[in-house]
C-alpha cells in the first residue's frame, strides 16, 4: 500500500513539474506574442504609408514630384491635379461675368496703310482721282525686325576761353568706360535672368539670336551683381515695411549653393514680397533679417517650430496644410472617422468666414467640437494620426485665429506662391554658384514681385532700379 502511494506521489511530481514546465513556456510564448504583434503594428504602419502614399493631392509634395504610376492610374483617384475643393458642378472655363482679355485697337496707330482701288471692277472706269472714305479698318500687332541696339555716342566738347583756359563738361553718370551696356539692357538681362528664369548660357544666345547683342556669361553675372547692389535701398525698405505689417505670411524652402543645402525664406503681406537666403533652417536665419522678431504681426505659416520662436503678436497655422494632411489619414485608416470630422470642422469654419456676417459667426461652437475632438479616445488610432492630435494640440490656439481677426487668412497659400519661382529657378539653373548670386537673385525678385502686386510692371521696377545712380 505504501508503495502504491510512493508511485503515485512520484507520478503527480513529474505531471507538476512538467505543468510547471509547460506554464513557463506559455509565459515566454506570451511574451513573444505580444513583441511580435507590436512588431507587426508597426510594421502595418509602416506597410500603410507605400499602400497609400503622399502624393501631391493630400501633401504639400509638388506634382512634378508625383510618380508616374500615380499619375497614370486614373482609377486610384489620386490624381496630381485633384485639389482640396470640392466640385462646384459649374462648367469648365470661364463663367458668367468673367471679364476676358483680348487684343484691342489702338487708337494711334504707328503707321498706316491706305488699300485704295484704282478702277472700277465693273465697268472698268478710272477711279485714281477719287478721294474716297474708309470703309473698314484692321490693325496688325508686331514688333520691328531685326531687333536691334541703339547705339549712342557721347562725345566730350572742349572750348577754349579767351582767358585761354580749356574748358569741357563730365561724362553722365551712366557714360561709364569706352563702351559699356546702357539701362534698358541692363534690366533687360535681369528681368529675363532673375523673374523668367533664363540660364546664364541660354540667356546669351536669347541676346544674340533676338536682340543681336553679344555677351559672357561674365558680364551677365557683373550686370546682376551692378542692377543687385543699386537694389539695396528698395529692398530694406520692402523689409522695413514687412516688419510693420499686422499680418505676415512666412514659408521656407531648399535652394543648392554650389552642391551645399542652403534655404530661401519668404515674407509676405497682400502689398510686399521679402525673400533672403542663409545657411540655417532655424531661428538663426530669422534672426539674421528680423532681429526683434515681428511683434506687431500676426504671423501665418506652417507648423515648422522655428516660427513659433519668434516674437509676433499671434500665429495662424495654414489649414491648407492641415486638410492636406488629413485626406491622407483618411486615406491611410479608413477605419477611423476622426480626420474627416476634424475636415469637415475646418471647412465648416471656413464657409462660415466666407459666407456669414461676422458678428454671426458661432466661434464657441466650433471651438468646442475642435477640443472635443482633441480629447478623443486615441487607443485604436493609427500613430499618425495621434502625433497629429498632439500637434495641434500644443498649437491649438492657433488653429482658428482667422475667425477672429478679419484680416487674417486661414491658409498660408500665398507665401507658398512667393517661393514657387524660387524652385522654378533652381530646376531651370540647377543651382547658385555663390551666396552672392543667390542674394542677387533675392533681392531682385523680392522688387519684382513687390511691384506685381501692387498693379506696377515688373520690369520697369527694373528699371527703375538699373537707373539709380
Amino acid at each position: 500500500m505504501k508503495e502504491q502511494v510512493l508511485d503515485i506521489a512520484l507520478v503527480l511530481k513529474s505531471i507538476n513539474g512538467k505543468i510547471d514546465g509547460l506554464s513557463k513556456q506559455l509565459e515566454s510564448a506570451q511574451e513573444e506574442i505580444v513583441v511580435l504583434n507590436k512588431e507587426n503594428g508597426v510594421l502595418k504602419d509602416r506597410l500603410a504609408v507605400y499602400e497609400t502614399p503622399k502624393d501631391s493631392h493630400n501633401s504639400s509634395i509638388p506634382p512634378s514630384k508625383d510618380s508616374l504610376a500615380a499619375q497614370a492610374d486614373k482609377s486610384k483617384k489620386l490624381l496630381a491635379t485633384r485639389s482640396l475643393r470640392d466640385k462646384s458642378g459649374k462648367s469648365n472655363g470661364g463663367q458668367t461675368g468673367h471679364k476676358g482679355t483680348t487684343l484691342e485697337m489702338a487708337s494711334e496707330p504707328d503707321s498706316i496703310i491706305e488699300h485704295k482701288p484704282y478702277f472700277c471692277t465693273r465697268c472698268g472706269n478710272d477711279l485714281s482721282a477719287i478721294q474716297g472714305s474708309v470703309v473698314e479698318i484692321r490693325q496688325v500687332f508686331d514688333v520691328p525686325m531685326p531687333i536691334l541696339p541703339i547705339v549712342t555716342e557721347h562725345q566730350l566738347i572742349g572750348k577754349q576761353c579767351c582767358c585761354g583756359h580749356c574748358c569741357q563738361t563730365d561724362f553722365p553718370k551712366e557714360v561709364r568706360s569706352r563702351v559699356s551696356y546702357g539701362t534698358n539692357i541692363r534690366a533687360l538681362v535681369t528681368y529675363l535672368s532673375c523673374i523668367q528664369c533664363i540660364p546664364y548660357k541660354r540667356l546669351t544666345e536669347v541676346l544674340r539670336d533676338c536682340f543681336g547683342i553679344t555677351l559672357s556669361q561674365g558680364t551677365i553675372d557683373n550686370i546682376l551683381k551692378d542692377v543687385s547692389d543699386k537694389s539695396l535701398g528698395a529692398y530694406n525698405e520692402i523689409r522695413n515695411r514687412v516688419e510693420q505689417s499686422n499680418v505676415v505670411g512666412a514659408d521656407e524652402t531648399g535652394e543648392n549653393i554650389n552642391g551645399e543645402l542652403h534655404w530661401m525664406w519668404a515674407w509676405q503681406t497682400d502689398k510686399l514680397t521679402y525673400i533672403h537666403s542663409n545657411k540655417s533652417r532655424g531661428k538663426l536665419a530669422i534672426d539674421s533679417q528680423f532681429k526683434n522678431g515681428l511683434s506687431r504681426s500676426i504671423l501665418v505659416t506652417d507648423r515648422h517650430k522655428s516660427y513659433f520662436n519668434m516674437n509676433v503678436a499671434d500665429h495662424q497655422i495654414c489649414l491648407a496644410h492641415i486638410l492636406r494632411e488629413l485626406t491622407f489619414l483618411t486615406e491611410l485608416d479608413t477605419k477611423q472617422t476622426w480626420s474627416s470630422e476634424l475636415a469637415k470642422l475646418i471647412r465648416e469654419a471656413i464657409h462660415k468666414r466666407k459666407t456669414e456676417l461676422w458678428e454671426n459667426i458661432d466661434r464657441n461652437s466650433i471651438l468646442n467640437k475642435f477640443q472635443n475632438l482633441l480629447t478623443t479616445c486615441t487607443d485604436n488610432l493609427h500613430q499618425k494620426i495621434i502625433a497629429l492630435i498632439k500637434s495641434l494640440t500644443k498649437y491649438k490656439e492657433y488653429v482658428f485665429k482667422f475667425l477672429f481677426d478679419p484680416d487674417v487668412p486661414y491658409e498660408n497659400n500665398a507665401s507658398e506662391r512667393a517661393v514657387r519661382n524660387l524652385k522654378v529657378k533652381q530646376k531651370v539653373s540647377g543651382m547658385f554658384k555663390s551666396q552672392q548670386g543667390a542674394n542677387a537673385y533675392c533681392q531682385i525678385h523680392s522688387i519684382a514681385q513687390t511691384a506685381k502686386k501692387n498693379n506696377q510692371n515688373p520690369f520697369l521696377a527694373i528699371l527703375a532700379v538699373a537707373n539709380n545712380y
